[in-house]
């Protein structure tokens, strides 16, 4: 079963994955900016371990080679002590970090050098560094030498504590010599290489963290609305289930109940149904068919109700199945109806036809057997055959006088008739009949008055109190006639404590020409339940052999809502 159940998964999502790719940004500018800050810290540490070199070197040259305050006198000498002075500058080289110490002037002719090659570091120099040097002072660089990463440091020597030409505009033999100092960088550099490949290990780390909790959340959230989906569909499906008119059973492979709905615990009478097997159940409850239940509707009843059942086997693979119970009671109670209502219809046309025509010779036969008995009077057995035929005549002419009410039921005039007046009435003219009987009619009207037609509601009681009169055994009985208040109407009902009904006569009781008695019509109840319909009412029979009989005829307030 498909369901539309609200969702917020792609919300969520959208919400995760910005976090994520802005989790990502952060992560990646912080790194970038930790390895520039790193880097320059390796830059700068470089760049002091040659100052310290620098300031190293000026302190030897001037100690050693007694340099004079005068960058004139100063030059001179380190051209006189040349080798002294380069020995200095290599014994650095082997003692620190150092791969190129030069001192060069102003016009960068090569004063002294620690290199074969003093021209080696001198030609990849920049011109701005030599420009750098002559205005600022300073100046510092990276660069390879001899397949090497170097830093390089040139700056105005400190030689010498004579600034020279106070005007500075002095010329290049009188200035300060320039020293060039050129660092290994290899160490620095591979300490900054292994940082970077930390930082860049810590996160990835901590991305590919990230990115795995972002799809373990993902599952969860699917996961979730999966499981709210499934929780929402299995109380949806419970709610349908148990507010279901018709009865749903579940079946194991054996035939025994394992499931079962409110529905089907009600139709099945309130008794335990889990456990149970369904041919108990339907044994218990008096239900019989010609055949099992299976894929087609299969009716069951009782005297009072009507089953139907259908069998179908799960489409999952296991070997359950599933039992449908509706019930069809009141439908079986309209088809009834209808099929009554057919057979009026019929008795109707048929009456319409021939009550004419057998009226007019029923009256000719008639007046011949009052005259036969008038003349016969006084002879024994000829005045009784005349009478016995007077008798049926007038019998005969009752019948058709009430098919024809059943063909065509005269106009009603709606009135508030007095219960009690009506009461009175009907027990005066049958008290006669039922003292016969060694009976008694008790009535009590609880309602003053009821809207109906008078007369067809005297016939309708009258029917009543005669059949219940005929069921009264001969040791005598009680007859009832109460009339009751409703919320909608007035309800009139006659006991009785005859001889009751069986199932069988309680489902053809309204039906025309359908009597137990010798004498009877089988028109009584038919005339009562046409008059019921045509005040918009019903009537209801309620019977137990052989306990006795209950006919309660409803009339509601307003007949002309009810009828339509």
């Amino acid at each position: 079963m498909e369901l539309a159940l609200p969702s917020r998964r792609n919300r969520t999502i959208m919400i995760t994955t910005m976090a994520v790719f802005m989790l990502g940004l952060a992560l990646s500018f912080s790194t970038w900016r930790n390895l520039r800050q790193q880097q320059d810290s390796f830059h700068e540490h470089a760049l002091v371990t040659a100052r310290s070199i620098a300031a190293g070197i000026e302190i030897n040259l001037r100690r050693e080679l007694r340099l004079p305050t005068t960058p004139e006198h100063a030059n001179t000498l380190l051209h006189l002590h040349r080798a002294l002075a380069r020995e200095l500058l290599l014994d650095y080289i082997k003692r620190t970090d150092a791969r190129f110490i030069g001192l060069y002037n102003p016009l960068g002719h090569i004063l002294l050098s620690s290199h074969d090659d003093p021209r080696a570091i001198q030609n990849q120099l920049p011109t701005i560094a030599w420009a750098s040097m002559g205005n600022e002072g300073e100046w510092s660089g990276q660069m390879n030498f001899e397949g090497q990463p170097i830093m390089v440091l040139g700056r105005i020597s400190h030689l010498t504590t004579d600034v020279g030409c106070p005007d500075g505009q002095c010329p290049p033999d009188k200035q300060p010599p320039l020293l060039i100092i050129g660092v290994d960088m290899t160490q620095h550099l591979a300490a900054f290489g292994k940082y970077k490949r930390t930082a860049i290990l810590q996160t990835g780390y901590i991305l590919a963290v990230t990115i795995v909790f972002w799809v373990l959340l993902l599952g969860f959230l699917q996961r979730n609305e999966q499981g709210k989906r499934l929780q929402r569909l299995e109380s949806f499906n419970a709610r349908l289930l148990d507010n279901m008119p018709d009865g749903l059973l579940t079946l194991s492979a054996d035939g025994t109940v394992v499931a079962a709905n409110p529905a089907a615990t009600s139709l099945m009478g309130g008794q335990t149904l889990i456990g149970q097997p369904l041919s108990n159940l339907f044994s218990t409850l008096g239900l019989s068919t010609g055949k099992q239940p299976g894929q087609e509707w299969t009716t069951l009843k009782t005297c009072d109700r009507h089953l139907e059942i259908l069998q179908l086997p799960l489409k999952d693979g296991s070997e359950q199945s599933l039992v449908l119970v509706r019930d069809r009671t009141e439908l079986a109670g309209l088809e009834r109806e209808l099929h009554r209502n057919e057979k009026l219809a019929a008795i109707g046309r048929m009456a319409a036809g021939v009550a004419h025509e057998i009226r007019n010779p029923l009256s000719a036969l008639r007046g011949f057997a009052q005259f036969f008995a008038k003349k016969l009077a006084g002879r024994d057995p000829e005045e009784l055959y005349a009478r016995t035929m007077v008798q049926e005549a007038d019998r005969l002419n009752r019948v058709i006088t009430d098919l024809l009410f059943l063909a065509r039921p005269r106009q009603l005039d709606f009135v508030q008739v007095p219960l009690a007046e009506i009461f009175q009435e009907v027990h005066t003219l049958l008290s006669m009949d039922v003292e016969t009987k060694n009976g008694r009619l008790e009535f009590k009207a609880e309602v003053a008055t009821v809207l109906a037609d008078r007369d067809a509601l005297k016939q309708a009681v009258i029917n009543l109190l005669m059949n219940s009169v005929e069921a009264l055994p001969e040791s005598g009985g009680l007859i009832e006639l109460r009339a009751e208040s409703h919320d909608k109407g007035t309800w009139v009902r006659v006991r009785d404590n005859g001889r009751g009904m069986t199932p069988e006569e309680l489902e053809h009781a309204l039906e025309p020409f359908f009597t137990t008695r010798d004498k009877g019509t089988g028109l009584g109840l038919a005339i009562v339940h046409t008059i019921m319909q045509e005040h918009g009412g019903n009537i209801e029979i309620e019977t137990t052999e052989p306990t006795g009989t209950v006919v309660s005829l409803f009339f509601p307030a307003n007949h002309t809502e009810s009828i339509t």
